[in-house]
C-alpha cells in the first residue's frame, strides 16, 4: 500500500476482505451525489467476467469518514462495481447459469448455515469462486475526507462524464440548492425517498428500480413516469425524470 502526502492511499484488497466489510455495513453511499443501483445484470455479468478471467478492472475511490458508528468508507466511485461483486456473492444472479458456492468462504457458508441465505442451483466451480474472493480490487482511499473535498472530489471525476445525464451532471456539484431541490422531488414521485441522504450499500436495492432479472425495492411499472406512459423504463433509468422536473422548475 501506498500513501502520499494529501492523505490518499492506494492499496489491493481482496474481494473476501472487502465482502466482510460489506457484510460490517461499512461502506457508505451518500444520495447526494450518488445514482441509484442502475446496471443491468449483463453489465454486473459482465464485471465479474473480467474478475474471473483475471482481468484489470477499475479503481473503486473511497473516502474515510467519521460517523456516530465510527470509521466508515464512504463511496466516491465504484458503487456499481462494489454492488455486482455482493449481489452476486448474495444470490442474486448467475452466470452461466451458475451461482457463487456459498461455501467458498466462512462468511458466506455461516450465512447459508443460518438461513439467511439459500443456495440456489447449479453451483460454479469451487475453483473459480475461490479465485474470484481472492481477486484483488483496486481501492485508492482518502483518510479523513470533508464534505467539501468528497464534493470536490465527485464533481472532478463526473463533470464531463457522457454516462450521466443533464441533472446527474447538475448533480456533479452537488452543492448546488437547485439540484437539490430537484433530486428531493423526483426522489418523492418516483417513491425511493430515504430519511437520510447516508444509506450503507447494503441498502442500496431497496430504494432502487426493480430492473430486469434484478428484483429490487421500487417496481418500475408503479412509478408514475412509466405507469402514465410519460417516459420509458430505460428513460427512467438514465433519469429523464429528473430532467423533466429540472425544467418544470427552472
Amino acid at each position: 500500500m501506498s500513501q502520499d502526502a494529501s492523505g490518499l492511499s492506494i492499496k489491493g484488497e481482496s474481494i473476501q476482505s472487502l465482502y466482510g466489510s460489506y457484510l460490517a455495513k461499512e461502506f457508505l453511499v451518500n444520495r447526494r451525489y450518488q445514482r441509484k443501483l442502475v446496471w443491468t445484470v449483463d453489465e454486473k455479468r459482465s464485471f465479474l467476467d473480467s474478475i474471473i478471467n483475471g482481468y484489470p478492472v477499475p479503481l473503486v475511490l473511497l473516502a474515510e469518514v467519521t460517523t456516530e458508528k465510527g470509521r466508515k468508507q464512504e463511496i466516491i466511485d465504484g458503487m456499481q462495481r462494489l454492488n455486482a461483486i455482493m449481489s452476486f456473492i448474495d444470490q442474486e444472479f448467475d452466470i452461466n447459469e451458475m451461482y457463487f458456492d456459498l461455501d467458498t468462504m466462512a462468511d458466506t457458508k455461516l450465512l447459508k448455515d443460518n438461513g439467511d441465505i439459500i443456495q440456489k442451483t447449479n453451483v460454479l466451480d469451487r475453483k473459480v469462486c475461490t479465485n474470484i474472493v481472492r481477486y484483488q480490487i483496486p481501492l485508492s482511499v482518502f483518510k479523513e475526507a470533508g464534505t467539501s473535498h468528497i464534493d470536490e472530489v465527485f464533481r472532478r471525476l463526473n463533470s464531463g462524464g457522457r454516462h450521466l445525464s443533464n441533472q446527474e451532471l447538475r448533480q456533479a456539484g452537488v452543492t448546488s440548492k437547485f439540484a437539490s431541490i430537484v433530486r428531493k422531488l423526483a426522489s418523492n414521485v418516483r417513491g425511493d425517498s430515504s430519511v437520510s441522504d447516508i444509506l450503507d450499500l447494503n441498502s442500496m436495492k431497496n430504494i432502487s428500480i426493480t430492473n430486469r432479472n434484478l428484483d429490487y425495492g421500487i417496481s418500475v411499472e408503479s412509478i408514475f413516469w412509466v405507469k402514465n406512459n410519460i417516459i420509458t423504463k430505460e428513460d427512467l433509468r438514465q433519469s429523464r425524470d429528473e430532467e423533466i422536473i429540472a425544467d418544470i422548475v427552472a
